[in-house]
């Protein structure tokens, strides 16, 4: 063997050579798994909190409650928590909001699709409660909440008051996620429409969380739940 065929068989060949792509890609991966079991955490927390915070946190109504939940409930549970408070969603908007804002022109570039993601729905969910309830301060208090944001951030780097907010800032998505489970927990109003429902034994008021065959699941407004047969019930309204 020569000792330029010693020197070409050192050098690894195009097909062998490991790609940016190739070599990115476990990290890649790594980094979606763990994006994947973080939401994944957060959504089994709020679905948690809801349950203990409609049943009125009595063990045996939770578990009672909790068996009337589907896979294609989870959309709808989130949507009915937000409109069932709409003072504490316009707080939790017009505190996290301006965090996100100011997190995507002054945060980390790494985190800026999940702050766009987040920021839509703030925003959407800020226009929504505005135009719903004509809750204009909604927006004009986002606004002037960024303004005392952005006054933070122009003072010198070694204030206490400024560090404070850029730690918060970058870690805005653990601030969002503990505000949204803070309105879990203490939002006792169900995901459901309020109901008062006629029936052969009296008038019912509640909430009717599923509808099987044969029978309805209700929590009433003393958080019991109660089962109504269908063929007792003369009216809902």
């Amino acid at each position: 063997m020569t000792a330029d065929d010693t020197t070409e068989s050192a050098v690894a060949s195009p097909e062998t050579a490991a790609s940016p792509e190739t070599a990115a890609s476990p990290e890649t991966a790594g980094r979606v798994a763990g994006t994947a079991a973080k939401a994944t955490s957060w959504a089994f927390a709020f679905l948690i909190l809801r349950i203990f915070a409609v049943s009125g946190y009595k063990w045996d109504t939770t578990f009672q409650v909790s068996t009337t939940l589907g896979v294609d409930d989870g959309v709808g549970l989130v949507f009915g928590t937000l409109m069932a408070g709409p003072l504490l969603a316009a707080a939790l908007v017009i505190v996290v909001l301006p965090l996100l804002v100011a997190a995507y022109l002054w945060g980390p570039r790494g985190g800026r699709p999940v702050v766009i993601l987040l920021s839509t729905v703030g925003f959407v969910s800020m226009v929504a409660l505005a135009v719903s309830y004509r809750s204009w301060w909604v927006p004009v208090s986002a606004v002037a909440v960024f303004t005392v944001y952005a006054l933070i951030r122009r003072l010198l780097p070694k204030r206490r008051l400024r560090r404070a907010l850029m730690a918060v800032v970058s870690r805005v998505g653990l601030v969002t996620g503990a505000g949204v489970l803070l309105i879990a927990a203490f939002i006792q109003t169900p995901w459901a429409p309020h109901e008062q429902i006629e029936t052969t034994d009296g008038t019912i008021t509640g909430y009717v969380l599923s509808v099987d065959s044969g029978y309805l699941n209700v929590i009433t407004d003393d958080h019991e739940f109660v089962i109504i047969i269908s063929g007792n019930v003369l009216s809902r309204q």
